[in-house]
């Protein structure tokens, strides 16, 4: 723990989400879905608009195209399901601040939920402010839910997103966005999302946005980092320790079509015998994710933590909260993004890193909120929710316009560690200062992306 404690209000704050959140594991999928929605304001600003919109079905046709010639390595840990296109079609909504001239550029932002809950709706508090101080819009894309929608619909639904900015047609109403613009920005498992994205991108060779901003980015669904289960990070966060492992279960009460669907899959991997990059742990315990079979868990667009290499990706602002349990995953993300060569994961991750072609170190901004707990900026209406915003919206800007962020004071870097990255800690009361040594033991960790064996 840090020599910081929680303000009063921050711990009532925690104290009631923790509530609700354990309410959760008692409710059948669809009823945590309702009551998750009742936890986080919809409210509108009074300074923005909302404009829902149906995205034309060819998008997705389009994304689906790129994807899967890519992602035919690992058809056999895949349900082909994700290919079948939603009937109801794909949707989003813009966030545009009235009366405001056109900048020119953009932000896609993609919802946190862990892949099954969620929507652009629940995250207008946030997407309002975005919109204001980064004076652009921002275009949330309503992407398809776990279990009904598992791995990669996700990926294709946020790609498609992006080629619907970059490539409009006369029915989207506006003029394509240059890929130098646009931001991707996400909070939690839309984090991730960002990630695996660009990451998807940068593999097939498809222009990639001016920047990455990452709020409690969910980068390992392996569980395998410590602060996951670190039970001190139970009087900091609200995250349970075991993140979703007990949900797979309840969702009998949604389907009995759903189960018969995972049971269908795990025969298929079981007669494939899949030469996916995997770790041994991943079959030692029963399915735990609604998004993907747990042979999946390290494919980089499950999993970008675990991506081969982070580098040669577009610059990176990452912030997270020092007391909430995916602290340690951004940070080895962080670090492995600035430096590919040095802070490289196990040998079953990077048996091809000599033959990569993205060696070349990602810029990355890295920020610790003492004691701080997931999606805080959400959260609490308090100072450093405004500063972290402030902080990302300033990095929005410079980085669609081309310009390095200018004070000096906050591109401290660490002595020894690649100029890559700018590694800080941030106080309740907003100082700044180097990232303390105790936030960098888990670039030690042993057991990188190996699944940790739990009682069913």
């Amino acid at each position: 723990m840090s020599q910081y404690s929680l303000s009063q209000q921050y711990y009532e704050t925690l104290k009631q989400i923790q509530k609700n959140v354990e309410a959760f594991d008692d409710m059948p999928l669809e009823e945590a879905r309702r009551s998750f929605k009742n936890l986080i304001p919809t409210t509108i600003s009074d300074y923005c608009i909302v404009d829902e919109v149906k995205l034309d079905e060819k998008y997705v046709i389009k994304s689906k195209e790129c994807l899967v010639d890519k992602l035919k390595v690992y058809e056999d840990v895949i349900d082909e399901k994700w290919q079948c296109l939603d009937n109801n079609g794909l949707y989003g909504e813009w966030i545009k601040v009235k009366d405001m001239k056109d900048t020119r550029r953009v932000v896609l932002y993609l919802f946190g939920g862990g892949y099954c809950m969620g929507s652009p709706e629940m995250s207008r508090s946030l997407t309002c402010k975005i919109a204001e101080t980064a004076e652009c819009p921002v275009f949330v894309i309503n992407y398809r839910l776990s279990p009904e929608h598992q791995f990669p619909a996700q990926l294709c639904d946020a790609l498609a997103a992006y080629l619907y900015l970059t490539n409009p047609g006369p029915e989207a109403g506006f003029e394509p966005f240059n890929p130098k613009q646009i931001i991707f920005s996400g909070s939690s498992a839309g984090g991730g999302l960002a990630v695996a994205t660009a990451l998807f991108l940068r593999d097939a060779d498809l222009p990639l946005p001016s920047g990455l901003v990452l709020w409690s980015a969910w980068l390992d669904l392996t569980n395998s980092m410590p602060s996951i289960w670190d039970p001190e990070m139970d009087k900091t966060d609200y995250l349970p320790g075991d993140l979703g492992i007990s949900k797979f279960k309840s969702v009998v009460t949604m389907s009995n079509e759903i189960h018969e669907q995972a049971k269908l899959l795990a025969e298929k991997i079981k007669q494939k015998k899949p030469k996916v990059v995997s770790h041994p742990s991943f079959t030692k315990v029963p399915r735990f994710r609604l998004h993907c079979a747990n042979e999946a868990l390290a494919i980089p667009y499950v999993s970008p933590m675990l991506a081969e290499s982070l580098g040669n990706l577009p610059p990176i602002l990452c912030q997270v909260g020092g007391g909430e349990r995916l602290l340690d995953s951004s940070i080895l993300f962080s670090f492995r993004a600035s430096d590919p060569n040095k802070f490289q994961v196990p040998k079953y991750v990077t048996m091809n890193f000599a033959n990569s072609r993205f060696k070349k170190p990602t810029e990355v901004i890295l920020e610790v909120y003492d004691e701080l707990f997931h999606c805080f900026q959400r959260m609490i209406p308090d100072k450093i929710s405004e500063f972290s915003i402030k902080r990302s919206c300033d990095f929005i800007k410079n980085q669609t316009l081309n310009k390095n962020i200018s004070d000096e004071a906050d591109r401290k870097s660490l002595q020894g560690i690649n100029k890559t990255i700018t590694a800080i800690a941030i106080s309740p009361n907003c100082e700044i200062r180097e990232l303390d040594e105790r936030y960098l033991e888990c670039l030690n960790w042993e057991n990188i992306g190996v699944v940790p064996e739990v009682e069913d």
